[in-house]
């Protein structure tokens, strides 16, 4: 492509950077000749981030590893076990006194029995009252922590009497049976109506702890294959992925 000179009109040779006839200097010329030379680039689109892996491959945060937690000596742990046992006994104490007030209310308000024998009565309900809550509550402290593989899980019916032989309940009876590692056969024993945590929970083959101290006493080996965790304390169930219950805030066994 020819180039003349801006100035006096005269050719320029391809290396010039001064026109030959009058001395103009030729550099601006041909770095515009060569701007307009040089084709236009369209303007590039923003490349867009991959997407996150989801499904099958998804990557869960706060998956525990195998293993038994050392938060059984958590500090908020151990206060609220504290505070349960402490409101396990004001309502014994509130619970034993309520057959003698029934008695002595009814006694007052109908007139159908006598002030002292109805105070009578009273007392030997809540006597009954007093002793059962005293061999549970000496029965749970005496259970030991213990750790045991799930051997078995068997469902079938039972009966609950309910003061005669004639007026019993037939109803769903749920076992687990496990062996511990001292060799020792465990059987969980739990019936419809009643909370089945243990026959939920645990599946054969699962390695767990016992820890009788908790309102919710089973702690799995290998979390990450759980359903889900229950808090100790009051036994809502959370994500395996959390690390305290979404209800009382404590820390998970984890």
């Amino acid at each position: 492509m020819s180039r003349f000179c801006s100035n006096c009109g005269a050719e320029l040779n391809e290396e010039d950077k001064f026109c030959q006839n009058c001395g103009a200097k030729v550099e601006e010329e041909k770095a515009e000749a060569a701007s307009a030379e040089e084709p236009v680039k369209e303007p590039e689109e923003e490349k867009q981030a991959a997407p996150a892996a989801c499904g099958k491959g998804e990557i869960r945060e706060g998956i525990p590893t195998p293993g038994f937690s050392d938060r059984v000596n958590h500090p908020q742990i151990l206060a609220a076990v504290k505070r349960n046992r402490k409101a396990a006994k004001v309502f014994l104490l509130i619970l034993v006194p309520i057959p003698i007030i029934g008695f002595l209310i009814y006694s007052l308000a109908t007139g159908n029995i006598e002030v002292g024998p109805a105070l009578g009565y009273g007392c030997i309900v809540s006597a009954v009252f007093l002793v059962f809550a005293l061999v549970s509550f000496i029965r749970e402290r005496a259970k030991n922590t213990y750790e045991a593989v799930v051997t078995d899980k068997k469902e079938g019916w039972t009966y609950r009497n309910h003061g005669s032989s004639e007026d019993r309940e037939r109803i769903r009876e749920y076992v687990t049976i496990a062996r511990t590692t001292d060799g020792k056969k465990k059987k969980i024993v739990e019936h419809e109506g009643s909370q089945i945590w243990a026959y939920n929970y645990l599946e054969i083959g699962d390695r767990f702890k016992y820890h009788p101290q908790f309102h919710f006493p089973y702690e799995l080996y290998d979390k990450s294959k759980a359903p889900y965790i229950a808090c100790v304390s009051c036994g809502t169930r959370n994500p395996v992925e959390a690390d305290r219950c979404s209800k009382c805030k404590l820390p998970l066994l984890k």
